[in-house]
């Protein structure tokens, strides 16, 4: 019997296209069929990586000046409604064509409707089992609302079987706050550790790669992967040129601006080099000596599993990722930097502590130690295959 899979997955950003990705890669290796279905740029993502995926409706949340803004996504409810409503529909079409023995979900509420309808079992895979306002909003009595919509989402996540948390156990949960168990998601909850690559790169490789780039002349090398949804990368990437000029003389800078389809050749700058597109990232993950990254879960996941420690500037008012960065710096893995406040000389500061404490580095070796026992992509993928 051939096992079919389809995997629905959360468009905005590469996080949740890249984690599942590597799930389907093993399932495929293992003699399954799998088809996708996504919104935005993760569509191409995908097809780029030569995964079937379809296009459905997309979701997103309000932005404005380079930050989410809760204004705009309350405006955006009458509209979030109507596409989910259509991707319900779209996501019945894809199952009813493909015939999937199981559906796994990346955050899309959609899918698990979709295969309770049709009768067929899924799969939760998510690091935000709830929808957490902005900090400046805690104080409020907004803040009940939130407490509700947990229990509202958790009714929609717990149509499927299992939900499956790609993060390490407590005490070391980086969606910590994002995942806490409600009554209506209680017992269901499994952690399974990081989805992210494997931390063996070829050594030939990685010797290739720090040639190419000049990576062997005594300074520090600091990775800045800067991604994020159209207009949210900016003022971080005029810091981050700005700190590798200013701190060229002991750092060597390699910046990715993560734009799919971008150019794969690195552009010399003063201190370093900018990729549009990196097409080494896995192998600059293990040189670095730090790193760059936003809140996102997936690249804090595979800074971990590395054992790197980490600067975090995460979206302005993006509450997955500031709560992600605030339990990064509670836990001594790396320096959280307030994007409100972020200029090249805060961010040249924050890689000059890093480097000269060695406590990050102890810490993240500790975190990583413990991150790479859990292979999150092959318990995934073994859950999955025992639920049918």
């Amino acid at each position: 019997m051939v096992l079919r899979v389809h995997i629905a997955v959360f468009g905005i950003g590469l996080g949740h296209a890249a984690r599942m990705s590597l799930v389907a890669d093993m399932l495929r290796e293992q003699g399954g069929t799998v088809n996708f279905s996504s919104f935005f740029s993760t569509v191409d993502y995908l097809r780029r990586k030569g995964f079937n995926c379809d296009r459905v409706a997309p979701m997103d949340i309000g932005w404005r000046e380079g930050a989410v803004s809760a204004t705009s996504t309350f405006r955006q409810i009458p509209r979030f409604f109507s596409n989910l409503a259509q991707q319900v529909r779209q996501e019945r079409r894809i199952i009813e064509r493909f015939q999937p023995d199981i559906v796994v979900s990346d955050s899309r509420l959609s899918a698990i409707v979709a295969a309770y309808l049709a009768g067929i079992p899924s799969v939760t895979v998510s690091n935000q089992l709830r929808i957490l306002l902005p900090p400046k909003y805690h104080p409020t009595s907004l803040n009940k609302v939130e407490r509700i919509d947990a229990e509202l989402l958790g009714l929609f996540w717990s149509r499927s079987r299992l939900i499956l948390v790609p993060d390490l156990p407590p005490p070391y949960t980086i969606s910590e706050k994002n995942t806490r168990e409600g009554i209506t998601v209680k017992g269901r909850v499994r952690y399974v550790g990081f989805m992210s690559p494997e931390s063996e790169v070829d050594v030939e490789r990685l010797s290739k790669v720090s040639s190419m780039l000049g990576l062997n002349g005594g300074r520090q090398v600091v990775f800045a992967q800067i991604s994020g949804p159209l207009g949210t990368t900016d003022r971080l990437m005029k810091a981050a040129l700005a700190a590798a000029k200013a701190l060229s003389d002991r750092f060597i800078f390699i910046i990715s601006k993560g734009e799919v389809g971008g150019d794969e050749k690195p552009r010399r700058i003063e201190g370093g080099w900018v990729f549009e597109w990196c097409p080494v990232k896995d192998e600059l993950f293990s040189i670095a000596d730090l790193l760059v990254v936003r809140g996102g879960h997936s690249s804090l996941s595979q800074a971990f599993i590395y054992g790197k420690p980490v600067i975090v500037v995460p979206i302005r008012n993006h509450s997955e990722q500031v709560m992600n960065a605030s339990k990064v710096a509670d836990i001594g893995l790396g320096i959280c930097v307030d994007p409100s406040l972020l200029t090249s000389r805060s961010l040249a500061s924050a890689v000059e502590n890093i480097s000269s404490d060695g406590s990050f580095r102890e810490k993240a070796r500790e975190v990583g130690e413990v991150a790479r026992k859990l292979d999150g992509v092959k318990n995934t993928v073994d859950i999955i295959k025992s639920l049918l």
